[in-house]
């Protein structure tokens, strides 16, 4: 928990001083992956998210390219991960939901990944956020995916839980 509160206080230091900025920048996407699992370092990440432009972020959202769906179903890597959505522009918004929603294989299943994001207890605050942020074509191709998957729900309480989720999105 202290080398959270100096992480952020370097964060902090690093907007003041624009010139530290890119080389703490590297060390956060070199080991990206560890600190969005870690129950601290994922809000080291939320921080950099929230003090640094999107621009500057640019790299540290690249990092997790691929791993979306993975980090999403994680108790800390999810919160990251909802941060990576809001901070996004909308191009790259736009392609983390892509990522997020249409990949047909996760892990070693063969089941979309979309529907096991909408059973986990982490992923289906991402389903719920990437929703919720969605704009324009997307957020109809969200709604189209999210209604595609309701009927492959076998828990009857879950199936009424997403239909009234998309029903409020609307």
């Amino acid at each position: 928990m202290n080398g959270l509160c100096l992480i952020k206080k370097v964060i902090v230091a690093c907007a003041k001083f624009p010139d530290l900025m890119p080389k703490l920048m590297s060390k956060m996407v070199e080991h990206s992956m560890e600190l969005a699992q870690n129950p601290y370092g994922n809000y080291a990440i939320q921080v950099a998210l929230e003090t640094f432009s999107t621009e500057e972020c640019r790299p540290l959202l690249g990092s997790f390219k691929g791993k979306y769906a993975q980090l999403s179903m994680l108790k800390f890597s999810s919160n990251a991960v909802e941060k990576c959505i809001e901070k996004a522009d909308l191009q790259l918004r736009n392609e983390i939901i892509t990522e997020i929603i249409s990949s047909d294989k996760f892990l070693s299943t063969l089941r979309p990944s979309l529907i096991v994001l909408m059973k986990n207890s982490y992923g289906n605050y991402v389903i719920q956020k990437v929703l919720s942020i969605a704009e324009g074509e997307m957020k109809v191709s969200v709604g189209v995916a999210i209604q595609d998957s309701i009927c492959h729900l076998t828990d009857k309480k879950l199936k009424a839980k997403w239909a009234q989720i998309l029903n409020k999105s609307s």
